[in-house]
């Protein structure tokens, strides 16, 4: 398993309203193509050479309380800190 997952970074952003979904969008402007965000994944293991990658300082698993906070990582494999 990787030491660093896009889903443990700051600029991405994870699918708050399907908490099943892997997939969804990192934020970093500096991979934006045309203006829009790049789709990646969760688990992506891409994460280990990106230079642009900021690591969460809290990650929520609680789903039913805090549904909408960008820092909730539902997903399986992400423990709350």
């Amino acid at each position: 398993m990787a030491k660093k997952r896009c889903g443990d970074c700051k600029k991405f952003l994870p699918q708050n309203t399907n908490s099943a979904a892997n997939d969804s969008f990192c934020l970093a402007e500096e991979l934006m193509e045309d203006g829009l965000s790049i789709e990646t994944d969760l688990y992506s293991e891409i994460a280990e050479k990106c230079v642009y990658f900021e690591e969460l300082d809290r990650v929520r698993t609680n789903t039913s309380e805090f549904t909408w906070d960008p820092q909730l990582r539902s997903a399986r494999g992400f423990d709350e800190k």
